[in-house]
């Protein structure tokens, strides 16, 4: 992999990770695209969402700052806490199917498809007015099963824990933003795994592999930035579930070019 390859492909990353559209199943496919691209499990991967993970606490610094002076702020992390816990419980017994998913199209394809329905529902789910401080430990588990569901390439991580902090009946907004904080400790713990997990791999992988990945790291971070405000803004003006259209025919295009070339 050349530096530019990591490069696009963190644009890539940072471009999708926030819109409902699968960043890991626009990773996927695009990295069938490179001729000879491998990496050590999906650290890569991983890493690159650690990027837009940092720009998630870049731009929550202030807000995640007073919740640790507060007791109703640390009533907050508590749930972020329990919400992580929801979302091991159900992706870690799925990590291996998923993982061999990013290496069969018509299963992404397939996973678009289901991201574009669910999308598609957030327009019949009009949300409630459950802000931060009224938000209870049923709607963060909620919001963290359906996190664990969309480890699979394809599946929108966003797009799901939004629908499902809606159909909850948390505010739009803070939905969003729920959604938002609730992937950075999942996205550490995966990180942490991925790095312990490939540590033989990365060594051999050399150095070109890791200035890669810290340039993609960074693209991904400082695109993600920008585009999370823009994600915050559709949710709240009722126009989220419009990026359906892009899902749903993307999928199938997958699943129809993938079954034409067998």
């Amino acid at each position: 992999m050349t530096l530019w390859q990591g490069v696009l492909l963190g644009i890539l990353q940072g471009v999708t990770e926030f819109l409902p559209v699968s960043s890991s199943g626009h990773l996927a496919l695009a990295q069938m695209l490179i001729p000879g691209f491998k990496q050590p499990g999906v650290l890569f991967d991983a890493l690159l969402h650690t990027g837009t993970a940092f720009a998630i606490v870049w731009y929550e610094r202030r807000r995640i700052s007073e919740w640790f002076q507060s007791a109703s702020g640390r009533r907050l992390l508590g749930l972020l806490f329990l919400g992580t816990a929801a979302t091991a419980v159900v992706a870690l017994p799925l990590r291996k199917m998923a993982e061999q998913a990013f290496e069969r199209p018509v299963w992404v394809g397939v996973a678009l498809i289901v991201t574009g329905l669910v999308v598609a529902s957030t327009r019949f789910l009009p949300g409630g007015s459950v802000g931060e401080g009224e938000t209870t430990w049923r709607q963060s588990v909620l919001v963290g099963l359906a996190q664990g569901m969309a480890i699979f390439p394809g599946l929108s991580r966003s797009g799901a824990t939004i629908a499902a902090g809606l159909g909850g009946g948390l505010d739009r907004s803070w939905a969003a933003r729920f959604s938002f904080l609730l992937s950075v400790p999942a996205i550490a713990a995966v990180t942490v795994v991925q790095m312990v997990e490939s540590r033989s791999e990365m060594a051999a992988a050399g150095n070109g592999f890791g200035l890669a990945t810290i340039a993609g790291g960074l693209a991904a971070g400082i695109t993600g930035y920008f585009v999370l405000q823009v994600v915050i803004k559709t949710v709240s003006s009722h126009i989220f579930h419009r990026f359906a259209w892009y899902c749903i025919p993307l999928g199938i295009l997958v699943v129809a070019v993938v079954s034409g070339g067998r």
